[in-house]
């Protein structure tokens, strides 16, 4: 049996569907057939060239891909129980980290695996066995140690895909981050991150969430996922003009946390200016290596600030993400985030369709895309 892995041969261009064969699970490894796949917004960096320093330029033979979830195909030996202790079987819809670290290191002893520095991830040369590292082909080779959850039977794929990247992200780092009842939280950018942020913050208790972004259709979003005020980049062009926009909201204090998940450095001096005194600022969207900013360190010293930055996280939020998802299936509009779903053998224009739209597009034709590989 063969299964299908896309491989990217030049940045910005198509992909390349290849086949390699399926392989059988070791002792303790699963076999997981992928249903969904999404389009994050690190996965666009990595295919526009904007991560070369650590892929090389040109790219040797690139798949990549983390956002997903699927149904077990075959368990390896010994494998009865997801990492809640759940029964786990042959066929039932299951999402996992996808990074995998050690978990005996003094990092990992504290609660921080997502810094783990034995962490390991999946090769990201396509041939490379077992084959299905990523989350862009038919399959996934879930190697013994990883942590997995079965996925409640009220929340569709779609709205799962993305819980094992932005949602566990985003509730890991606002824990990080100390976001309290009753707080104010300023999110800069309406992507992906940003909207799951909006929900994650409500369901907290913040008193206030503010959100800035310079596409309409985003910053709607961001109301119905709960927003009480959208900043619009085209109403409010300078740094100067938004940062004086935050501080009328917040009655000249600042906001308690302020979170980057735009991923661009000249976000960063702005943000930090939006903070109360003792504050913390949030950074999750730089993943592109060169992202460098300046700032006064003496601003910092003097408004007592913090800055927390969070890569990866615990497995815990993962867990917490899907059952957030099942007990909020009401109250925010999940299904919005995938707008549509392309077929494995379309990847190429559903790259090029996320990519328009993440630079701006009019908003109306694609809000997230993903994958389908199901029957």
């Amino acid at each position: 049996m063969k299964g299908r892995v896309a491989v990217l041969k030049a940045y910005g261009g198509d992909f390349e569907l290849r086949e390699y064969p399926v392989p059988d699970p070791e002792p303790g490894a699963i076999l997981v057939r992928l249903t969904r796949a999404g389009v994050c917004g690190s996965d666009l960096h990595i295919w526009r060239g904007e991560m070369k320093e650590v892929y090389g330029s040109p790219p040797r033979d690139l798949t990549f891909g983390h956002e997903m979830c699927g149904r077990v195909e075959r368990l390896g030996e010994g494998v009865t129980v997801d990492s809640a202790g759940q029964p786990l079987r042959e066929g039932d819809r299951m999402t996992f980290l996808y990074f995998f670290p050690c978990g005996r290191c003094p990092v990992c002893l504290r609660d921080e695996v997502g810094s783990c520095p034995r962490k390991a991830r999946p090769s990201r040369v396509a041939g490379t066995r077992p084959f299905f590292n990523n989350a862009y082909g038919d399959y996934y080779y879930l190697r013994p140690g990883g942590f997995l959850f079965r996925i409640p039977d009220e929340v569709s794929d779609d709205v799962a895909t993305p819980a094992n990247c932005a949602l566990a992200q985003v509730i890991y780092g606002l824990a990080r981050a100390g976001l309290r009842p009753g707080d104010t939280l300023v999110i800069q950018g309406a992507g992906g991150l940003g909207l799951n942020a909006v929900a994650v913050a409500r369901d907290t208790g913040a008193d206030r969430v503010i959100v800035l972004d310079r596409v309409a259709s985003r910053l709607e979003l961001a109301r119905a996922f709960g927003a009480d005020h959208t900043l619009s980049l085209a109403d409010l062009p300078t740094p100067e003009r938004r940062i004086e926009a935050v501080m009328d909201l917040t009655g000249g204090f600042g906001a308690d946390v302020v979170a980057d998940f735009v991923g661009y450095p000249e976000v960063v001096p702005e943000g930090l200016r939006m903070l109360r005194g003792g504050g913390c600022y949030l950074e999750i969207g730089s993943i592109a290596p060169g992202n460098v900013f300046s700032y006064d360190a003496t601003a910092l010293v003097r408004g007592n600030a913090r800055l927390v930055a969070a890569s990866n996280y615990s497995p815990w939020a993962l867990a917490r993400a899907l059952g957030f998802l099942r007990r909020n299936l009401g109250r925010f509009p999940f299904e919005r985030l995938v707008s549509h779903v392309f077929p494995l053998e379309d990847i190429s224009e559903a790259f090029r369709e996320a990519d328009w739209m993440q630079r701006g597009g009019d908003g109306l034709r694609l809000s997230r895309a993903a994958l389908s590989m199901a029957d």
